[in-house]
């Protein structure tokens, strides 16, 4: 189970919501299909660009269900350990369906198929599915008192696209089982929800958004085309309009913590290039409010030198790019910076991310190296870690730049391939070996899960310190 996918979990707590009055048609749109829509269209495939708004969308549509009790269960993909990963969906979701007031027998019967199948979670996902929802939807809503049909009810699914491959033997990840490609891992979460959706036990409406990635614009073209609705979030929600109602309500917090007046700075005509800058993406405008904002001293001239970038020549990523290259080239080593940030997207053999815990230990070579190197990002991920969040991935908050570091047409300065941040990541393991007591040193048996990049010279290094 994923419990940090879940909409109202600790996890997702800066997740992205609507301002107040923006998103409000989009809203409009989803919230009428959800209550009143065409009977034969269950489900709803919200998609767009990168930075379109998707995930703060659904899920200021999920608070607004919860509150009124029409949220069944929802699973946000993200990038935490379990966030991302296929088999914690069914998981999740049963979790919160079982626990939903319309359902008050459906808790016993997922309760009673998990003591009679105590293997259910290593079986495939469709047979997890029907054993422990479609089953036990069915038998519940037929017995006395087993459903209230007056509620209406509804799945929401965020961020599909970011559901990723990951090895069929979970059990033994260092062995040597087929890996499915995300493509094959999002195909069948989309083809199972569609067959949910034709089993008259299941009453509920299923929201999805992802970007229009190729295999999933292809599902909803072919087998999905008949019972799906699509929005794309494109001008016809204007979406100028809610960035630049956004805009004035961050500067508006900017100026009253500064003590601007707001008639003098930013100014319309500021305004308005941010506005076009943005060319419909809010990711961009909320990185470069997030930027302004985290300024300790007059924000005037970190928005001067957003202002002064070149404007879009082909697409509106280049002016996204065009503030990460920003962003990047403020930090204090950009090099360094972007040797960690590249070493966090690195995955072990069960296809994970490191922890912040596990990347301080092996790649500090001096204390407080990592707050040096990302602190001056914070723009861009959480840079505040403790407690649990120690044994978390490093949390970015948007995808988008990810995709940037990664790509070298478009991070063309200071861009690192693969193997050059591995060869870094295993040249720091040796410098920081004196620094690495036995007792700190990660029993061999979790070298499965974690330090794949490491594992071969963390063998050598805990042998050898073992020794002495």
């Amino acid at each position: 189970m994923a419990d940090g996918a879940i909409h109202d979990s600790e996890e997702r707590r800066k997740a992205p919501k609507c301002m107040e009055e923006t998103r409000v048609a989009v809203q409009e749109d989803i919230t009428s299909w959800i209550e009143a829509g065409d009977q034969s269209r269950t489900i709803m495939w919200v998609t767009g660009p990168a930075g379109a708004g998707k995930t703060a969308i659904l899920g200021t549509i999920a608070d607004a269900c919860k509150e009124k009790g029409t949220l069944a269960a929802g699973f946000f993909f993200s990038a935490s350990a379990n966030g991302r990963k296929r088999r914690c969906l069914v998981p999740t979701l049963a979790y919160q369906l079982m626990n939903h007031g319309s359902f008050p027998r459906l808790r016993e019967h997922i309760l009673s198929s998990l003591v009679q199948d105590p293997i259910m979670f290593k079986k495939d996902m469709k047979a997890q599915f029907n054993a422990l929802i479609l089953n036990g939807l069915c038998r519940a809503t037929h017995e006395p008192g087993g459903g209230n049909e007056a509620v209406p009810r509804l799945i929401i699914i965020d961020g599909l696209d970011e559901c990723d491959e990951e090895s069929d033997d979970q059990s033994n990840p260092s062995a040597q089982a087929p890996t499915r490609t995300k493509e094959e891992e999002q195909e069948e979460i989309l083809s199972l929800l569609l067959l949910a959706t034709t089993n008259p036990s299941f009453p509920f409406r299923i929201l999805i958004a992802s970007r229009p990635e190729v295999c999933i614009r292809d599902f909803f073209d072919t087998d999905g085309k008949a019972c799906t609705r699509k929005i794309f979030l494109d001008n016809k929600y204007d979406p100028d309009a809610d960035i630049a109602l956004f805009y004035d309500a961050r500067f508006s917090i900017i100026c009253r913590r500064f003590g601007i007046n707001p008639e003098d700075w930013p100014g319309k005509i500021a305004k308005r290039r941010l506005v076009r800058n943005a060319s419909g993406q809010f990711i961009y405008a909320a990185t470069t409010m997030r930027y302004l904002d985290g300024s300790t001293s007059q924000p005037h001239q970190r928005l001067e030198q957003i202002l002064g970038l070149a404007p879009a020549k082909q697409s509106p990523l280049d002016t996204l790019d065009a503030l990460y290259r920003l962003l990047l080239k403020a930090c204090p080593n950009p090099e360094l910076s972007m040797k960690w940030l590249r070493a966090t997207q690195m995955r072990n053999a069960a296809g994970e991310k490191s922890p912040v815990w596990l990347l301080r230990l092996v790649l500090e070579a001096s204390p407080g190296e990592e707050n040096y190197a990302l602190g001056s990002l914070a723009s861009l991920l959480s840079t505040e870690h403790s407690g649990e969040s120690l044994g978390q991935p490093y949390p970015f908050y948007h995808k988008s730049f990810l995709d940037f570091i990664e790509d070298p047409t478009r991070c063309t300065e200071g861009f690192l391939n693969e193997e050059e941040v591995l060869t870094w990541m295993a040249q720091r393991f040796f410098q920081t070996l004196d620094r690495r007591k036995p007792s700190s040193c990660v029993p061999l048996s979790q070298t499965n899960t974690h330090l794949k990049p490491f594992k071969p010279l963390h063998e050598m290094s805990c042998t050898a310190m073992q020794t002495f």
